[in-house]
């Protein structure tokens, strides 16, 4: 196998891994692998509701201190993998700011409407 292909493949998981012969089997073997990660994203974004219905003050909703919690993690996990690091590092990075906007909308809804109920 090309060396720059194992940065990629989960070692754990090598012999589990299809060896595509076109880009056919791969466009396949790529689709059914994110309908895997798409559950698995809106579950996580419930999650993110949550958090924004729990937490009682804005200020929160940013946690400077859990974001690089999280990043730790999943590179940790990536690395445990023999994967590779920065690519998760930069994917959840993403993901997590995209989350923390989600839990502000969420946060700001949830909070406008007990000042309105409040106030009548």
């Amino acid at each position: 196998m090309p060396q720059h292909l194992s940065t990629c493949i989960v070692p754990d998981r090598m012999n589990a891994l299809k060896q595509c012969q076109n880009m056919d089997e791969v466009r396949t073997e790529i689709d059914r692998v994110d309908r895997l990660i798409v559950p698995l994203l809106l579950e996580r974004l419930t999650y993110i509701a949550q958090a924004g219905h729990i937490k009682g003050d804005r200020d929160t909703v940013r946690d400077e201190w859990r974001i690089e919690d999280v990043v730790s993690k999943v590179k940790a996990e990536a690395e445990k993998r023999s994967g590779n690091a920065d690519y998760i590092e930069d994917i959840y990075r993403h993901l997590i700011e995209w989350s923390i906007a989600h839990e502000f909308i969420v946060w700001d809804d949830v909070n406008n409407e007990e000042r309105k109920s409040s106030a009548l």
